[in-house]
């Protein structure tokens, strides 16, 4: 991507919290959730993976515009560059766990295992999970073991620890996508994961499927093929999907202008980019820009 100027909303890394001095790992934090919201200013965006559990508390946590509620028995989830703002009640009790993708493939022969679990999958929407009575204490269970172990400091800790986070991942996917058996290794499904991937790495400055499709080194019928397969969407909508998306966060969390906007997602002119989001999401750019007011009132 262009460059960001100095408007752009700060990228923190775990050492960035308050108590990053006391932290064993700048790959893993374990820590109560209350401990959270005053140590960094809100919005802002991650370098890291984050899960936060509510067990007790309410508020509203805003990600990627998208505004959630909070309540008890509440899992979140985000991935990094995912822009959040959290609001949470003075009662609030529970958990939040800061792990790099770093930490979590060290030792483990898939390295793409992380994006491949439902909740953190590049094609699913599952940011906020609310659970039953029975759902909570299995991941409670989890959680008190991850951070027993944390407490601990008993040597392997990073290894107890890890596999304890994938347990997590693993229920939490099983939650949130109930007969998640689908075949991994289907030809379909890993190629439209590859191509998620190109995207998330590409999207401000290659926008054209044929493009993808040579990168892939594949066709663009057997592209839109796999995506529409495994999604149930077209590689353009994605495309268009993503460059929105950005977009979005752009001007609801940065100062920089429309046209400064276009340009950084290779608009050519900032006109026709305005058309385009108007025709996305139904407002202009400096009508949803104005939106962050109500959104966060």
């Amino acid at each position: 991507m262009h460059g960001m100027s100095c408007c752009r909303l700060p990228i923190f890394r775990i050492d960035n919290f308050d108590y990053g001095s006391q932290i064993k790992s700048l790959d893993f934090h374990f820590a109560p959730l209350q401990n959270l919201m005053s140590t960094l200013p809100y919005p802002h965006r991650h370098d890291f993976y984050q899960i936060d559990w509510v067990e007790h508390g309410t508020g509203h946590h805003i990600i990627d515009s998208v505004n959630y509620e909070v309540k008890p028995r509440t899992l979140f989830f985000m991935a990094p560059g995912q822009v959040h703002d959290f609001v949470l009640s003075d009662d609030t009790v529970g958990f939040t766990i800061n792990f790099s993708a770093e930490f979590f493939v060290l030792q483990l022969q898939n390295k793409n295992m992380l994006s491949e679990l439902p909740v953190y999958d590049l094609d699913n929407s599952v940011q906020a999970l609310y659970l039953d009575d029975a759902q909570a204490r299995s991941i409670v269970e989890t959680l008190n073991s991850i951070g027993e172990e944390y407490v601990a400091d008993q040597s392997g800790w990073a290894d107890v620890v890890r596999s304890y986070l994938y347990i997590l991942l693993v229920k939490a996917s099983r939650m949130a996508e109930p007969g998640v058996g689908t075949d991994p290794a289907s030809r379909s499904l890993f190629l439209a994961r590859r191509f998620k991937s190109l995207l998330e790495k590409d999207f401000s400055t290659v926008q054209e499927v044929g493009e993808y499709a040579q990168m892939l080194r594949v066709n663009e019928r057997s592209l839109n093929e796999a995506v529409r397969r495994a999604t149930g969407t077209t590689a353009a909508k994605q495309i268009r999907e993503r460059v929105m998306l950005e977009a979005k966060r752009l001007l609801l969390h940065s100062e920089v202008s429309i046209a400064e906007v276009a340009d950084r997602l290779a608009f050519d002119d900032p006109a026709y980019f305005s058309r385009a989001f108007k025709k996305h999401t139904g407002r202009s750019p400096l009508e949803f820009r104005q939106s962050l007011a109500k959104l966060t009132s």
